[in-house]
């Protein structure tokens, strides 16, 4: 059983890392799912996160999409409120892909309430 933890780079995500690294240490992975459209201090992080974790974020991308520039060409809209393909197409699916593909998998995605 592979233990993945999946990061955003947000603080849920980084808090949930750290702390599964201390209360239950195993051989995590972990992976992020980058839009291709980071603002340079994300791309930044992920590499302290990096160092910070001794290991290497997999980045996990949708082959038939690319970027969120890309995703926005293909769909022909700005993803809103209302159509939130981007979260589902870069984001969700290409994560369950990878899942699938790696299995048997445990994914541990941080939260907040």
């Amino acid at each position: 059983m592979r233990h993945v933890i999946g990061l955003s780079g947000g603080k849920d995500s980084t808090a949930l890392a750290l702390a599964l690294q201390e209360r239950e240490p195993r051989d995590y992975e972990y992976i992020c799912t980058p839009t291709g459209n980071e603002l340079p201090e994300m791309a930044a992080w992920w590499v302290r996160l990096e160092t910070i974790l001794g290991k290497p974020l997999i980045r996990i991308t949708n082959p038939k999409v690319g970027t969120l520039n890309n995703l926005i060409q293909i769909m022909g809209m700005i993803p809103n409120n209302r159509a939130r393909f981007c979260t589902r197409m870069l984001k969700i699916e290409p994560t369950i892909a990878w899942c699938i593909q790696n299995a048997p998998v445990r994914l541990y995605v941080g939260l907040d309430r």
